[in-house]
C-alpha cells in the first residue's frame, strides 16, 4: 500500500504519543538513561521543580508507569525490566518498550544507544547505533520496523502502539506478521530513525504540569 511521507506521519505521531505532560515524560525518560537506576519520586519532583504531592497526582494517572517495591520509578518507555530490545545508553544497560523506542528516545534525549534487538519471527539478532541524527551500523541491513498509526490518544498505551512495533530480518520475514495485522506498515530501520528523529522535534514542547504547578 502507499504510505504517508515521513513528515505526515511524524505529525501524526507527535499528535498522538505526545504526553500531556510532556516536559514530565522526558524528565523521566531522562533521568533513567542518566543514572541506569530507579528514580526516587522525590528526586523526579526535584527535577521538575513541582510539589511532590503533584507529582503522586500526575504519576497516579500516567500510563503503564513501572514501580519497583520501594515506589521508586524503573520503567517508562525506557525500563530497567527486561525486554527483548536492550538499549545501552551513557554507559548503562537498559531496555525500551517497543522497537520504535529505540529509534526516537536517541533523539528526544539528544545522546547515542547501541540496540540489540531481535527479529520478532526468526528470533536472530538485529543490531545498530541509534543517534540522534539516524542510525548506523545495521545489521543485517535489510531489517524492517513494524508500525501501526495510533486513531486516538487513548490508543497510546504500552498494550497497543507498543505491542505492535516490532523488529524483523527482512520485510519476507515479516509477511506472516502482516497478513495478521493488515493495517501495519513496514520501515526500513534507516526510515524509522528519520521518523523518530521528526517526531521528536515536533514532540519538544512546554509542559502543563510544570507550568499549573509552579
Amino acid at each position: 500500500m502507499n504510505q504517508p511521507s515521513l513528515d505526515l506521519l511524524a505529525t501524526h505521531l507527535a499528535a498522538q504519543l505526545d504526553c500531556t505532560q510532556d516536559v514530565a515524560c522526558q524528565q523521566i525518560l531522562r533521568g533513567l538513561a542518566e543514572t541506569g537506576q530507579p528514580l526516587a519520586p522525590m528526586d523526579v519532583a526535584s527535577r521538575l521543580q513541582i510539589r511532590l504531592e503533584s507529582l503522586a497526582t500526575y504519576l497516579a494517572h500516567a500510563p503503564d508507569m513501572e514501580f519497583d517495591n520501594e515506589g521508586n520509578i524503573v520503567g517508562w518507555g525506557i525500563t530497567l525490566v527486561p525486554t527483548q530490545h536492550q538499549f545501552w545508553v551513557k554507559g548503562h544497560s537498559l531496555f525500551t518498550w517497543c522497537a520504535f523506542d529505540t529509534v526516537i528516545f536517541p533523539a528526544l534525549l539528544q545522546t547515542q544507544a547501541r540496540i540489540q534487538s531481535m527479529c520478532e519471527i526468526t528470533g536472530q539478532p538485529i543490531t545498530f547505533l541509534a543517534t540522534p541524527e539516524g542510525i548506523t551500523c545495521c545489521t543485517p541491513a535489510t531489517s524492517v520496523l513494524s508500525l501501526i498509526l495510533p486513531s486516538a490518544r487513548c490508543e497510546c498505551v504500552r498494550g497497543t502502539f507498543c505491542a505492535q512495533s516490532h523488529f524483523f530480518q527482512t520485510k519476507e520475514a515479516a509477511l506472516p506478521w502482516i497478513t495478521l495485522h493488515p493495517e501495519a506498515m513496514l520501515l526500513s530501520i534507516e526510515e524509522a530513525a528519520a521518523l523518530g528523529c521528526l517526531t521528536a522535534r515536533i514532540r519538544s514542547g512546554s509542559s502543563p504540569l510544570q507550568a499549573s504547578q509552579n
